[in-house]
């Protein structure tokens, strides 16, 4: 229930506090008073987009804050979107002059899409502009599962149908992908049969890198090394192990008359030793090194079988190659894969639609035991706004194909005259009749606890006198469990309520700004019998007043 508005800043409205109460409550007013700018206020508390056009005194910012009474039944909501629960709750936007917004619950700060999601919950507005959505399906649906007491039946429907739909989607982009696999098989394939024979091994162009290089060179290696040998041991001339050991030999026969000399022999000696080691590497080396052309060519062979792989899959290495290669294996190991994965997937599929399909023809049962009902109820109203010969018939429509509105379409047909063809109500309900048709939808909506405050902006336009008088009858049975504001310029209506509103304009030199206040008994009669005269008070006139609210 809404139990407060402050409203600052916004449009004509320069500041604003208005109490509410339960029950019915009538908000009245000339035509350009503020009445519609007030609507447009509360907008911004159910999350609707503003920018600073709305400010009155663009130096400052518009804040508008309203505080609600909740019941448990929000508890789930607020633990869901991390904030405090209050059994009185204050929801607060504020416009900037820079157009920036920010939105409040309970002093914490939270996205315009959570204000919505609460607002939607808190308060439902019909206008004869809005009343148009009675002829969506959508909103059909709404009024229709609204009125089904089993509505863990939906839940448990819509938990399978995502469920459903989300496997149906896997399966049909795994199958999408098994016929591009199967087309692309054949040259994978190719690929993986010419990397097999390749039968590359991880290193082995480092290697054969290393090896052409040597064979390439073998002679000049060769001559060198054998040139170096003799370098080393030729006796002739003396070779540098012999000079060496000549040295070594000398510096021994003293090296004990002075620390520096011993150390110098230790050096030769490492010297020596260092020498022969180098001698019989270089002597084995060139034992294994032999002019191989057949080999070369071998090798050459071998690297450009592995260049041209690499030119031919764009990769820089034998590394990359490799892993070119493994990527193939994959696919095709993939695609032998996926073909088992997509039939484990279908059986599943077709257990959890089978499941579906139980919940849906549940669905259809209680929809067809709700549409009779509600059939039923709402002609008795419709005869009380002036409507005796309409008609109202809900068809519930079973389709083969299940969607998230179960395994049904539906349609609302309707006929105002006497021995009319029902016909859909997009196309042959007028204005008026729609805004009666869903004022009485509301009331038959009455005992479901839809919302907790529904507002009604002027939907008994085109209508008068006692049909009026039944349309307030009407608000006031749905005020019973509702809280409810009807923004009206009936008297037969305003009269009916719990608590009556003005909004009008106050006129000063500099300006001008819409106020609001609360009518009195006596300002009650004034501000009615105002509305009968048009503007003119009469005696028969309040006379009048006195007996619609009397």
């Amino acid at each position: 229930m809404l139990q407060n508005l402050k409203i600052e800043n916004y449009a004509l409205i320069r500041k604003m506090d208005i109490p509410f109460n339960k029950g019915f409550i009538a908000i009245t007013g000339e035509t350009g008073a503020g009445k519609s700018i007030m609507l447009g206020a509360l907008g911004l508390i159910l999350g609707q987009r503003a920018d600073s056009n709305v400010l009155w005194d663009k130096e400052k910012k518009c804040i508008v804050e309203a505080v609600f009474e909740l019941d448990d039944s929000f508890n789930a909501f607020f633990d869901a979107n991390d904030l405090d629960f209050s059994s009185q709750t204050t929801i607060r936007r504020e416009i900037t002059s820079n157009g920036k917004s920010r939105a409040f619950i309970n002093d914490t700060p939270v996205q315009l899409n959570t204000m919505k999601e609460l607002g939607e919950r808190l308060i439902d507005i019909h206008s004869q502009h809005n009343t148009l959505t009675l002829k969506n399906s959508s909103f059909q649906f709404s009024i229709i599962d609204s009125y089904i007491n089993n509505q863990a039946l939906f839940t448990n429907y819509q938990s399978f149908y995502s469920n459903w739909r989300k496997l149906s989607n896997e399966i049909t982009d795994l199958e999408k992908r098994e016929a591009e696999f199967q087309k692309e098989s054949s040259y994978y394939q190719f690929l993986s049969e010419e990397f097999e024979s390749a039968n590359l091994i991880q290193g082995e162009q480092e290697e054969l890198e290393q090896e052409i290089d040597l064979l390439s060179n073998a002679e000049q290696i060769k001559t060198n090394i054998v040139e170096s040998i003799n370098y080393l041991e030729a006796e002739e001339t003396l070779g540098a192990i012999n000079l060496i050991q000549l040295t070594r030999q000398n510096i021994s026969k003293i090296a004990s008359h002075h620390k520096s000399l011993d150390e110098i022999f230790k050096r030769l000696d490492s010297s020596y030793i260092e020498l022969k080691d180098i001698l019989s590497e270089l002597t084995l080396f060139g034992d294994s090194i032999n002019i191989n052309s057949e080999r070369l060519l071998l090798v050459q062979e071998r690297l450009e079988l592995i260049y041209k792989l690499e030119k031919k899959h764009a990769v820089n290495s034998l590394e990359e190659l490799l892993k070119v290669r493994d990527e193939i294996d994959e696919k095709l190991l993939e695609t032998s894969n996926l073909s088992d994965k997509i039939e484990k997937l279908k059986k599943e599929e077709k257990e959890i639609f089978s499941q579906l399909s139980l919940f849906a023809k549940e669905i259809t049962k209680e929809r067809k035991l709700s549409s009779q009902s509600i059939e039923k109820e709402i002609l008795p109203l419709l005869m009380d706004m002036g409507m005796k010969d309409a008609v109202l018939k809900i068809n519930i429509i079973t389709n083969d194909t299940l969607s998230s509105n179960g395994e049904n379409d539906i349609e609302f047909l309707f006929n105002a005259n006497k021995g009319g063809e029902l016909q859909p109500i997009s196309k042959v309900i007028s204005g008026g009749e729609l805004s009666r048709l869903m004022l009485a939808l509301k009331a038959v909506m009455n005992n479901k606890g839809a919302m907790p405050t529904i507002i009604f902006d002027e939907i008994d336009t085109g209508v008068s006198g006692d049909i009026a008088s039944k349309v307030g009858n009407i608000m006031k049975l749905i005020s019973q469990n509702h809280q409810v504001l009807a923004i009206t310029h009936l008297p037969q209506i305003a009269a009916k309520a719990d608590s009556h509103f003005k909004v009008y304009k106050n006129n000063t030199e500099e300006s001008t700004y819409s106020e609001m206040k609360i009518l009195s008994q006596e300002e009650r009669i004034e501000e009615i019998a105002t509305i009968i005269s048009d503007g003119k008070i009469t005696p028969s006139a309040k006379a009048l007043a006195k007996e619609l609210l009397f």
